[in-house]
């Protein structure tokens, strides 16, 4: 998808007044159209697959904890596939390294709760503190507008 609109601004490059005439037909004429030049097109769109590919190892990374929680043995493959998205990402071999050891099938005899909570990465206190602080905000923001 990234690639696709990386192709079409590379191919509007060269019609700027095009497209600020279509913007002035839309009723968008207040709109500022930043031109870029191809080499930043191609770096953000680098750095958009850069960073879908790290989400996508971490969400692969993460269902493969919880396969293996659940006994399933297709947490294996998953997190394979979690390793090979993070190279595409670009992530140091010491960072995946790292990332495979503290995966849940290489711990020993542990408490049940920190096993989850080490496992997901986060623990109960902090996401009932991230809620908290999320509802304080929207419940500022309502007062102040």
């Amino acid at each position: 998808m990234w690639e696709e609109m990386g192709e079409h601004h590379l191919n509007g490059l060269a019609m700027p007044d095009k497209l600020n005439t279509q913007l002035w037909k839309m009723g968008l004429d207040d709109v500022q159209y930043n031109s870029r030049t191809a080499g930043e097109t191609y770096e953000q769109t680098a750095n958009m697959r850069s960073q879908v590919n790290l989400l996508r190892g971490t969400i692969l990374y993460e269902h493969s904890v919880v396969e293996f929680k659940l006994g399933l043995p297709s947490w294996e493959e998953c997190l394979d596939v979690a390793v090979e998205n993070f190279e595409l990402a670009g992530a140091s071999p010491t960072v995946i390294a790292v990332m495979i050891k503290n995966h849940c099938a290489n711990q020993t005899v542990v408490e049940s709760t920190t096993l989850i909570s080490f496992c997901l990465g986060f623990k109960i206190d902090e996401i009932v503190q991230a809620w908290n602080e999320m509802y304080d905000a929207k419940r500022w923001k309502k007062g102040v507008s």
